[in-house]
């Protein structure tokens, strides 16, 4: 596919299926992904995409140490936080990027991830470039899906997410590991 053709959604689907994307790592995309814009954004930025993967394909993340992980400076990069207790809807931002895609995955713990209707949000703050986000108040419920060990989330530019929703009243603690791709225009 070259970076000027774009896959129909059923092709794109096939695509992801395929695992063509996955070097090797076996967490399979949350159904929730556009897969379209994954197949996108992989074809237009494939090197970094594949490092992103081959890397997670090789390291355990239980053994990852909290940090940052430059796999290609300021291009692909992975952030591993500290074990954290997901919070109430209420207590949890909603964002978006515009320079960077985020894959998250939770590999340890119970949380959920919301995804909101963009005509349904209030930006809290102007666009911060440096940190490249800008935050959201809802103004109706997001939309939630559990995370879990066995998928992982992709939130593109337009995917305004709501990222470390506690699943129950007794939340577990978490782990996780947030990948930063690079966004391909």
């Amino acid at each position: 596919m070259s970076t000027e053709n774009v896959m129909t959604p059923a092709e794109a689907r096939e695509w992801v299926k395929s695992r063509e994307w996955a070097n090797g790592w076996n967490v399979n995309v949350d159904d929730t992904v556009d897969a379209v814009e994954f197949a996108t954004q992989y074809h237009r930025n494939k090197p970094l995409w594949d490092k992103l993967f081959k890397f997670l394909a090789e390291h355990d993340p239980m053994t990852l140490e909290p940090g940052k992980i430059e796999l290609e400076k300021g291009r692909v990069w992975i952030n591993v936080p500290e074990e954290y207790t997901p919070k109430s809807a209420e207590d949890t931002r909603t964002e978006n990027h515009r320079k960077f895609i985020d894959l998250q995955y939770t590999f340890v713990g119970d949380e959920l991830y919301g995804l909101a209707d963009p005509d349904k949000v209030t930006p809290t703050m102007e666009y911060d470039p440096v940190k490249d986000r800008t935050f959201y108040k809802l103004d109706a419920p997001a939309s939630y899906v559990p995370a879990g060990a066995d998928r992982f989330f992709l939130y593109f530019p337009k995917d305004l997410h709501q990222p470390s929703v506690r699943a129950s009243e007794n939340p577990t603690p978490c782990r996780k590991l947030v990948g930063k791709i690079e966004y391909a225009e």
